[in-house]
């Protein structure tokens, strides 16, 4: 309900960002419309059903250190989880090898049979940093950012060795980014780091009722394109948005989030804003392809239900849920997985990791029942050098802007509580 003192603002984007800014400025008490150019909401979580049961082709896993997401399911009502854990067994030179809750002690074995102790100790050390200081589960923290500052002169492979780089931090990179070692950076690295220290679950029934709740709280315009942001005397006073594929029409508003990844907000920027729109269009994101097949037979096993891969398009194949050993997720990241393929590329894909899997498996190859697939050119936010110092210009430029604020994936990190966390704070510093 809003309030005497309300005001009335706009959220431009309706993944998890904009969904956590509209949903704060809305408990506020304010009158907020959500703005999306798409006829559902979730940006990349990208929904779809296969065989009557619904699906998620993007981010659907949630930490069990995500609080703040967390929060704003449980408001939505009673919502069951089935764990679902990170990757436990890779494909190093041909051979399967399996992690699997190994402790401290496993895994340190783990790590100096990956590459040297110096790069152990240095990835142990890292990683400490990480589980005792919450913040550096984010960008921006004082520690990752201060290292990135002065050394992010050259990329998070140089730091360890060749081998230690392809078997232990590509997995990383290309699963949270769609990047290879060298094509990220240390000041980025924590929040890697936190990704692989967390254990996650996953919704029974995936985030569409949540976000079915949430359009029945927050007012919802889909099928809207904001054309422009509209300013006078250097404020903010609405936008041009065109509905359906109608004309623009002027909206105004007494403040707008622009929750986008950085090149699409740079996009809508640049007209009014050129100089933080030329710094959001820095900001690297790679290309990301997801098939969902369903097989008539179970494809993994109890013991191993998923598999990464240490080269090829295919990063990792897994069971989608810890039962559900008959319907595989493909992921294509990484620099083999460039361009986003065509339909016949793709079905070569899956292809080849069947085989791949079948290969240390064994049995024969379940026949397929459906498939589902996704692809997107800008997937994942693989961030700059100095990203610390990215975000100081940023908002150094935006608080330039009165009725502005910025929230997405390259200001926290791109887990789904980074993202939603950047709304909150977007819509906090709005009002404040």
């Amino acid at each position: 309900m809003t309030t005497a003192s309300a005001k009335r603002y706009a959220v431009v984007g309706g993944g998890m960002s904009g969904i956590g800014a509209a949903y704060t400025l809305h408990r506020a008490g304010h009158a907020v419309e959500l703005l999306e150019q798409d006829a559902v909401l979730g940006g990349r979580c990208g929904f779809d059903t296969l065989g009557g049961r619904p699906i998620m082709l993007g981010g659907k896993n949630i930490g069990r250190h995500y609080q703040q997401l967390r929060e704003f399911i449980a408001a939505s009502g009673e919502r069951a989880y089935e764990p679902f854990g990170i990757n436990s067994s890779q494909i190093l030179d041909g051979e399967l090898v399996t992690l699997d809750n190994p402790g401290i002690a496993g895994f340190l074995r783990h790590l100096l049979r990956m590459g040297s102790p110096v790069d152990a100790a240095r990835m142990l050390y890292y990683g400490a940093r990480v589980r005792w200081d919450e913040r550096n589960r984010y960008l921006g923290s004082d520690y990752f950012g201060g290292a990135g500052a002065a050394s992010d002169d050259r990329a998070l492979s140089a730091r360890f060795g060749t081998e230690f780089g392809r078997k232990v931090l590509r997995p990383l990179t290309v699963r949270l980014n769609a990047a290879e070692p060298d094509e990220v950076y240390f000041g980025a690295f924590g929040v890697s780091l936190g990704m692989v220290q967390d254990r996650y679950d996953q919704l029974v029934d995936g985030l569409q009722p949540v976000l079915d709740w949430f359009a029945g709280q927050v007012p919802v315009r889909r099928d809207t394109r904001v054309e422009r942001l509209v300013l006078r005397e250097g404020r903010v006073v609405g936008v041009d948005a065109s509905e359906n594929g109608g004309a623009p029409a002027f909206s105004a508003y007494d403040g707008v989030v622009v929750a986008l990844p950085a090149h699409a907000a740079a996009t809508l920027l640049e007209p009014a804003v050129p100089a933080l729109a030329t710094t959001l269009s820095e900001v690297a994101y790679y290309p990301s392809t997801v098939a969902v097949v369903q097989y008539e037979q179970p494809f993994f096993d109890s013991d191993v239900r998923s598999l990464a891969f240490d080269s090829g398009p295919c990063s990792a194949a897994g069971v989608y849920g810890v039962d559900d050993l008959d319907i595989v997720r493909y992921t294509f990241s990484g620099r083999e997985a460039r361009p986003t393929p065509d339909p016949r590329e793709l079905a070569r894909w899956i292809d080849e990791a069947e085989a791949r899997v079948r290969s240390h498996l064994g049995g024969p190859t379940p026949a397929r029942i459906r498939t589902e697939s996704r692809g997107w050119s800008a997937a994942h936010c693989a961030y700059l050098p100095d990203h610390a110092g990215f975000r100081a210009v940023v908002r150094a430029r935006t608080d330039a802007v009165a009725g502005l604020q910025l929230a997405g994936d390259y200001l926290l990190g791109a887990q789904l509580e980074a993202c939603f966390r950047s709304g909150v704070a977007a819509a906090e510093a709005l009002v404040a």
